[in-house]
């Protein structure tokens, strides 16, 4: 065979090989498992969650930051977001003996999904940034989780990962800031 031709079936054979990489991967995130909830906890936390990023990161990326496909979560961001905030803040106010409800207005300022690739590697890296506001005072919440491999990152590991970043959030904040509106009641306002 001649070294043309053989450099023709070569780049060939990469770009049917990187097609079928590049695809839409459905991450779906069991929400029982994200959230246990104990069932003897009320629900008094009413959340308001708004998108406010800037720019959404949900994508798969090949060596040198090519784009090999969009990462789709099941539920959205939004409604995950909600399930996580919701789950949060009724535990803590059930801890605190807070009876009555609490509106907890939340802003996905960063939740972000990547797989950048090196040429011996492959990361997935997913970033959690929230911002909350309780009775007009704001707290931001952050968490992240990684993991790397030597071959491509699957649907079962990006999920995995996505799964480990709201678990290692700091989310002591919001629940010394929840604690802190029961001794502190907001003054009244004026008409």
């Amino acid at each position: 065979m001649q070294p043309r031709v053989r450099n023709h079936l070569a780049v060939l054979c990469l770009v049917v090989l990187l097609a079928g990489c590049a695809s839409e991967a459905l991450v779906s995130i069991d929400a029982a498992k994200l959230v246990p909830r104990a069932d003897q906890t009320p629900q008094r936390a009413k959340v308001r969650v708004t998108d406010i990023r800037r720019e959404v990161t949900l994508e798969r990326t090949a060596y040198g930051g090519g784009s090999l496909g969009r990462i789709a979560l099941q539920p959205p961001t939004q409604e995950l977001v909600t399930l996580l905030v919701k789950a949060t803040a009724d535990e803590v106010l059930a801890q605190r003996g807070i009876t009555e409800p609490q509106t907890v207005l939340c802003g996905i300022r960063t939740f972000d999904i990547a797989t950048p690739a090196t040429p011996f590697y492959c990361d997935v890296n997913v970033k959690i940034v929230l911002v909350l506001r309780v009775r007009g005072q704001d707290r931001t919440v952050s968490g992240w989780a990684t993991e790397r491999t030597f071959v491509w990152p699957s649907e079962e590991m990006i999920t995995r990962v996505t799964t480990a970043a709201p678990r290692r959030a700091r989310w002591s904040p919001p629940a010394r800031r929840i604690r802190d509106i029961r001794r502190h009641p907001a003054p009244p306002r004026r008409e």
